[in-house]
């Protein structure tokens, strides 16, 4: 069975060193990860009280989180803050937010399968550089930041625990002076989490669709790319 760990693409952030290398981001004050609902409830309770989590941030879209809606514990605080709108990301109500689902819906149009791949180049780039986008990356560091002031450990997620996740902590880590090349090294470590779910992702759209460029997309859309995550970095530094 598949740990916690690899199922949400789990990580903390601490122990990453600072730009003089002698200090490293506090350990337990920052997790990021995939959408919680693949949890459930209970699991998602324990992985609360294991990691004394106080306060969890959903980078999602209304739409996606509606569909998808992490448990909810009296507890702990829930905040959503979307750094992107529904359009931005082509989801509609008719094909769900989920990338398998929409695989399962149109198994049978793989040209308009292949349109529903999201443009990732320019949704990093929007992130960072739209108005609206980058204040809610902003408020999403400032949160985090005065959290751990306060000792709270903050969950943050996403769908995949790929991009939005790895912009947000691209931008946190930023924050703390941490270099460029760690940072890309921590938004790497999700091939590693999310190798096994792509593979297996992967089987189900061949399954589905019997269609060798769409399995290609598709392993290509769920691992992280190196190449997009320096895009950001470049681009965030020229629009602050």
């Amino acid at each position: 069975m598949m740990s916690v760990k690899y199922k949400l693409n789990l990580r903390d952030l601490g122990g990453i060193p600072t730009s003089n290398g002698k200090e490293v981001v506090s350990r337990g004050l920052y997790l990021r990860s995939g959408k919680l609902s693949v949890l459930g409830k209970e699991k998602c309770a324990k992985l609360c009280k294991k990691y004394n989590i106080a306060c969890v941030i959903d980078l999602r879209t209304p739409t996606e989180s509606a569909e998808f809606p992490d448990p909810i514990m009296e507890q702990v605080e829930f905040v959503q803050i979307p750094l992107l709108k529904d359009a931005a990301v082509g989801i509609t109500h008719e094909t769900g937010s989920d990338a398998m689902t929409i695989v399962r819906n149109l198994r049978k149009q793989p040209e308009k399968l292949k349109e529903m791949v999201p443009d990732f180049k320019s949704l990093y780039t929007d992130i960072v550089t739209d108005e609206y986008c980058r204040a809610q990356l902003d408020k999403a560091v400032a949160m985090l930041r005065a959290n751990a002031e306060k000792g709270r450990c903050t969950l943050f997620h996403c769908t995949e625990g790929k991009d939005r996740s790895g912009l947000v902590s691209m931008a946190l880590l930023k924050s703390y002076g941490v270099s460029d090349k760690e940072i890309v090294r921590d938004y790497m470590l999700t091939n590693r989490n999310a190798f096994l779910p792509t593979i297996k992702k992967c089987l189900g759209v061949a399954l589905l669709t019997r269609n060798w460029d769409l399995v290609k997309t598709a392993y290509h859309s769920f691992l992280a790319d190196r190449r997009l995550i320096e895009l950001a970095i470049k681009l965030y530094g020229e629009a602050k």
